[in-house]
């Protein structure tokens, strides 16, 4: 398996295992060089993204292709996300959900009352209209990095 950084060339392909997944594509940014991509030789297997938001991250578009389930790559993934959100000084990295509470606990995600988000994460698209108010809003505190580049 082999990672790296999102280019715009991978848009359509990213957005055709988001939509497998049944995950928001509407609101992908332009620049998608904050995703991070996995790879089975030249096959895209998994994405997964960050939107930085000052202190604070949004972690978003964690999809893995169903031929690769179950392999750890959603968990490469995220902690490749956590990396460069230490090296870009967040503090603390959000996620919105309706399907994998339960997944994101195991590696280390709470639940947090919406009342209690960051204004930055909440004037989201994906937090204020995109995902619906019975989504599963979830944070991890991070200890930021003072010198890593991913």
């Amino acid at each position: 398996m082999s990672y790296r950084r999102a280019t715009e060339a991978d848009r359509p392909a990213i957005i055709t295992l988001l939509e497998q997944a049944n995950l928001l594509t509407d609101d992908l940014p332009t620049d998608l060089g904050t995703f991070r991509l996995a790879f089975a030789d030249e096959k895209l297997a998994g994405v997964a993204g960050l939107e930085i938001l000052e202190e604070n991250g949004l972690l978003r578009s964690v999809a893995v292709s169903l031929d690769f389930r179950n392999q750890k790559i959603g968990n490469q993934l995220i902690e490749v996300i956590i990396e460069l959100a230490k090296s870009e000084k967040i503090t603390a990295l959000y996620l919105i959900t309706t399907t994998a509470d339960l997944y994101f606990e195991r590696l280390g995600f709470t639940r947090v009352d919406r009342a209690n988000v960051p204004d930055n994460i909440a004037r989201t698209r994906q937090f204020s209209n995109l995902c619906p108010v019975s989504a599963v809003v979830m944070s991890k505190e991070l200890q930021p990095q003072c010198n890593s580049v991913v």
